[in-house]
């Protein structure tokens, strides 16, 4: 499941930069897999909590060296995507182009499952735990309509993401200027505070992952301690977003500007709520487990 996540993260962030610079999110129809690709990671770390509160039923297979050819035929799939997205952006928007571009980024996922986790071993997991695949994929979609309704709430976040950033490079000797809306002009480049860097979509993801784990372990959980976290960790994880933009341009204006726009417009902010989530329940996990059953009253 790692593995296959961070497949999944890695080749969208190559693709995707790719796809917005030339404005294929509306002509393409490609708009769709930004939220559908958080809700998909969403609805797999859900099915492996789901799991996780099941004793195990089933012995896995190892890893084979066979599974290597359901990778080598994501590869192709996803060259082929490529190869028809460079034609797209060459101005070819053709049918033919757009169909083979959609069927291989949805082909590519499919076949990086098989041959990360092996077709047996999926077939054993589809047999034992099929409730809580559906309950999974429940879960992914609601949390797709609740990362629809909150990208309304992106614009204040950028807003503050923008002044906090131009605070931070100030501190750091280096003057911009704030054009409005959402971008700081620099003297070798600019940047635009947009979705992907506002901080939303990982606070959505946080909120979603924070209310399972509460739902699933609600009667282990010290209620008060549960409650109060919360504010207290979506704080800390928007301060840390606009540290990574500041990082980010850092990186951009020292290094090379394409640097800040291509992960500014990539997964980069999914593998950072990942790290951060990792980190937080390692961490604050067994703070939050009741202690005794008097502590779980107070």
């Amino acid at each position: 499941m790692v593995a296959f996540l961070a497949l999944f993260v890695l080749l969208s962030g190559l693709v995707g930069p790719r796809i917005i610079s030339g404005s294929l999110l509306s002509d393409g129809g490609f708009w769709i897999y930004g939220s559908l690709g958080k809700a998909t990671v969403f609805g797999v770390i859900a099915f492996g909590l789901l799991v996780w509160h099941r004793a195990p039923a089933l012995k896995l297979q190892p890893w084979r060296l066979t599974s290597g050819t359901w990778l080598a035929a994501a590869l192709l799939t996803y060259a082929a995507a490529w190869a028809a997205v460079t034609r797209l952006l060459a101005g070819e928007r053709t049918t033919s182009y757009l169909v083979v571009a959609h069927a291989g980024l949805v082909g590519t996922v499919g076949l990086l499952a098989i041959g990360c986790l092996g077709w047996q071993n999926l077939q054993q997991l589809y047999g034992a735990y099929r409730r809580q695949l559906g309950q999974a994929l429940g879960i992914a979609a609601a949390f797709y309509v609740f990362l629809t309704a909150v990208y309304a709430l992106w614009q204040p976040l950028a807003g503050i993401v923008l002044y906090g950033t131009q605070m931070l490079l100030g501190a750091s000797g280096i003057e911009s200027q704030i054009v409005p809306p959402f971008t700081l002009l620099f003297d070798k480049f600019g940047v635009t505070i947009a979705q992907t860097c506002s901080g939303i979509e990982s606070i959505a993801l946080f909120s979603g992952l924070y209310a399972v784990v509460g739902l699933l372990d609600w009667q282990r959980l010290n209620k008060r301690r549960y409650l109060l976290m919360f504010p207290l960790a979506l704080t800390l994880l928007f301060g840390l977003n606009i540290v990574r933009v500041y990082l980010l341009i850092l990186a951009g204006y020292f290094i090379n500007p394409a640097i800040a726009f291509s992960l500014f417009h990539t997964y980069a902010g999914m593998v950072f709520f990942i790290l951060y989530s990792v980190a937080f329940w390692l961490l604050a996990y067994g703070y939050l487990i009741t202690k005794s059953p008097k502590e779980d009253q107070k």
